[in-house]
């Protein structure tokens, strides 16, 4: 065969070979979620990325994106673009989705879970299976349960050891009616504003204090801005990870069985990560120079007290059966 033969045969299998090559390339695949590169729900994503990864074998390729930064930084645009499709996967505070079912302000009924280890049980079974199921006429699929973590508030004014600490403080709180209501009672000043937006409002004293677990506390640097956090765990955040259901229902049952045990393994990892870090970051904190105070059971009762209203009225209005079956779940599961 000449030279000039195998050049023209070399040359007309190229084609072929790009096919072949765009055929089977790895297709993207976007998560999404409203917090900070290093965070445990990045590390939670990140974990979630090598499981596909592996799972699939190449199939899929996870482009992961902190902050928001494909919705601009928005909750709200977050969410529709995952409802749309545009977002495959969506890592979610729990906070956030009671824009789509008010029933989820049940995890944040003041002192519902007393640990994580309670409150994963709960999460895990059929408490937390009525919420992810429900999700469906949303445009979404629930696939696991991470966690935000328990929730403590930091300020600039002072050490909180009884409710009238609160008095006259501005204090940044997620944009839903129970949390409003939580701090309204204790006689402190709710605002609301995009978690994006709440370290520039810190640092400026647009507001004096905000409240959020000690992981995005951290990873967010509040403590640049705030002098004081006290850890009450007062309310339970988890984490929603869910799928796009336009997305999801152009996946094969094989695929979608891999993409939920990818999630289920990498929210387990992400859990076990919050857990430790509500243990270290207290030092941590100390360190990077913030006053931490620890209130005692006698403190706390204070504190339940007067929230007892507050908790009678959301189980009233949430359904007494629905937040029963979590009060039921936390029974059985308390050691």
């Amino acid at each position: 065969m000449t030279i000039r033969r195998k050049i023209l045969i070399a040359t007309a299998s190229i084609p072929m070979m790009l096919a072949s090559a765009l055929l089977y390339a790895a297709q993207p695949i976007n998560v999404s979620y409203n917090a900070a590169a290093g965070s445990s729900w990045h590390q939670g994503a990140e974990r979630f990325r090598d499981l596909v990864d592996e799972y699939s074998e190449g199939d899929y390729v996870v482009r992961l994106h902190p902050n928001a930064a494909l919705a601009g930084g928005s909750d709200r645009v977050e969410l529709e673009m995952t409802q749309s499709g545009a977002i495959q996967f969506l890592i979610k505070s729990t906070t956030w989705m009671t824009g789509l079912d008010s029933r989820y302000q049940v995890l944040g009924l003041p002192w519902l879970f007393p640990d994580h280890e309670t409150a994963n049980a709960v999460m895990d079974g059929p408490a937390g299976d009525e919420l992810l199921n429900d999700l469906e006429r949303h445009d979404l699929v629930g696939l696991a349960w991470g966690v935000n973590g328990f929730r403590q508030v930091t300020n600039s004014k002072r050490p909180i050891t009884e409710p009238a600490d609160f008095e006259g403080l501005s204090v940044r709180v997620p944009g839903i009616e129970l949390y409003l209501a939580i701090f309204e009672t204790l006689g402190a000043s709710p605002t609301t504003m995009n978690f994006a937006e709440v370290f520039t409002g810190l640092q400026t004293g647009a507001v004096d204090g905000q409240e959020n677990p000690l992981s995005l506390i951290w990873s967010s640097r509040f403590y640049d801005a705030q002098d004081h956090v006290t850890i009450w765990n007062y309310s339970y955040d988890a984490l929603s990870f869910v799928g796009s259901l336009p997305f999801w229902n152009s996946l094969s049952e094989g695929d979608q069985e891999m993409f939920t045990k990818a999630a289920q393994e990498a929210m387990s990892y992400q859990r076990e990560v919050v857990a430790q870090e509500d243990i270290d970051l207290i030092d941590e904190l100390k360190d990077a120079g913030m006053t931490v105070t620890t209130l005692s059971d006698e403190q706390l009762t204070v504190f339940q007290d007067v929230l007892k209203p507050v908790y009678g009225e959301y189980k009233q209005s949430l359904g007494e059966e629905f937040v029963e079956l979590f009060e039921s779940g936390v029974a059985s599961n308390t050691k």
